[in-house]
């Protein structure tokens, strides 16, 4: 579970609630010890629909799609930020 995750059972959210709504951080719910939901704040949420992205498992991904991630290269600047970090002195 990431580390800025608060994790409330699922039993304990109606009761609280106003706790739960409070909290700057998103609130994990888990069920029978799998965290499977995550209450954020409204920002944040609008903050994430913004950016359009959607998070997916690589399981649900066709062959086609995890194939092209497979032989995927980086792009130029990826390449310098890589040379970079294997070599700091190399500014």
């Amino acid at each position: 579970m990431p580390e800025s995750l608060i994790e409330v059972a699922a039993k304990d959210v109606a009761n609280r609630l106003a706790f739960t709504l409070t909290r700057q951080r998103p609130v994990g719910i888990p069920r029978h010890g799998v965290t499977r939901v995550v209450m954020l704040s409204l920002k944040e949420y609008e903050r994430l629909k913004r950016r359009g992205r959607e998070a997916i498992r690589t399981e649900d991904l066709d062959d086609e799609t995890l194939d092209a991630i497979r032989k995927a290269q980086p792009g130029k600047r990826s390449r310098e930020a890589g040379r970079r970090l294997a070599d700091p002195s190399a500014g």
